[in-house]
């Protein structure tokens, strides 16, 4: 059973990465400029609409899933389970902002709050995944996150044009620890008295 839910954090996890990298093969243009724009660009044009759709839609399904394939009532899975949750959920929330952000500076400004949501917890939830792990390319994970992060805030608050950037920084590193924490959390079950 836990086996089935590291893989399923793990395929969400790859799907991102797969898709994310169809769009930008399908329009660099957004990416690769000196004022480079952020993913959501690549959900509301019709060539990158559905690759955008399944690299946000891919991860929030299987993170759902592999939530409800975590049972356990150790501290470290019950809390797991619910980064899962929050996560697929301001996944979905993101998702749902992106195709209307363009209508009006309300829709933006609402995209603009949910997409420092996603970016705050997964800062939030990498530090606690660190302490999970505590192993020395957790260490390098963790501070690829919070270089992502301190860029993000330069690109909002304008001294940097790097937005696209710090995205692929935060997630990446997000990502790998995400699974990483999986692997850990089912290792660990597998051992009788380990958790």
């Amino acid at each position: 059973m836990k086996s089935r839910a590291v893989a399923f954090v793990t395929y969400g996890q790859l799907l991102l990465l797969l898709f994310l990298a169809i769009c930008v093969a399908l329009h660099p243009g957004f990416v690769l400029k000196a004022d480079e724009g952020g993913m959501s660009n690549y959900g509301i044009h019709a060539k990158t609409a559905a690759a955008y759709t399944l690299s946000l839609g891919c991860p929030l399904m299987f993170s759902f899933l592999a939530a409800r394939l975590f049972p356990g009532e150790d501290d470290s899975v019950i809390q797991f389970c619910f980064v899962l949750r929050v996560y697929a959920w301001l996944l979905l929330f993101t998702l749902a902002s992106t195709y209307v952000y363009s209508l009006n500076t309300v829709f933006r400004d609402l995209h603009i709050v949910i997409g420092a949501a996603l970016a705050i917890f997964q800062v939030i939830a990498s530090v606690w995944m660190y302490r999970l792990l505590q192993r020395r390319l957790d260490v390098a994970l963790l501070a690829v996150e919070l270089v992502g992060f301190v860029l993000a805030v330069l690109t909002i608050v304008g001294a940097l044009h790097v937005l696209f950037l710090t995205q692929v920084l935060t997630c990446g590193a997000f990502a790998v620890l995400l699974v990483r924490s999986a692997l850990r959390l089912d290792a660990r079950s597998t051992v009788p008295g380990a958790i």
